[in-house]
C-alpha cells in the first residue's frame, strides 16, 4: 500500500515537472533565433514579472502563435498582405516600421530567422490573421 502511494506521488510529480517546460514551438525558435526568442521572453517577463509559470505560459503561447501564423501566411492559400496588416496592427508600440523593414528584408532574401525578431503580440497577429482569412472572399 505504501509503495503504491509513493508510486502515485512520483508519477504526479513527474507529470507536473514535465509540464513546466518550453513547448516544441518555443524550442524551435530558441534554437534557430536566440534573438527572437529573447524578444519574446523579455516581453513575457515585462508582462508577468516574477510569476514564472505565467512567463513560461506566455513564451509558449507567443512562440506557438508565431509559427502557426507564419505557416498559414506562407502556404499557397495564405494571404501575405493580411499577415503584414496583422503585424502592423499588433506591433509593439513604436515597432511597426522596424517590423515592416524586417519583412521587406526577409522578402529580399535576408535570413528567414530574422522574422522572429519582430516585436509584436504573436497571439493577436494569429487571431487577426485567422479572423480575416475566414471572411476573405465572403462578399
Amino acid at each position: 500500500m505504501k509503495k503504491r502511494f509513493f508510486t502515485v506521488i512520483f508519477i504526479i510529480l513527474a507529470v507536473m515537472l514535465s509540464a513546466a517546460e518550453l513547448n516544441p514551438s518555443s524550442v524551435v525558435i530558441k534554437r534557430n533565433s536566440i534573438d527572437g526568442y529573447n524578444i519574446i521572453k523579455y516581453a513575457a517577463m515585462q508582462e508577468w514579472g516574477t510569476d514564472h509559470e505565467m512567463v513560461l505560459y506566455e513564451i509558449n503561447k507567443q512562440c506557438e502563435s508565431c509559427l502557426n501564423v507564419l505557416e498559414s501566411a506562407l502556404n499557397d492559400d495564405g494571404e501575405f498582405s493580411i499577415f503584414m496588416d496583422a503585424i502592423e496592427e499588433w506591433s509593439v508600440l513604436g515597432a511597426a516600421l522596424a517590423n515592416m523593414i524586417i519583412i521587406n528584408g526577409w522578402l529580399e532574401g535576408v535570413d528567414f530567422y530574422t522574422i522572429f525578431t519582430m516585436q509584436c503580440d504573436w497571439s493577436m497577429v494569429e487571431y487577426e490573421y485567422n479572423k480575416q482569412m475566414e471572411t476573405v472572399g465572403s462578399y
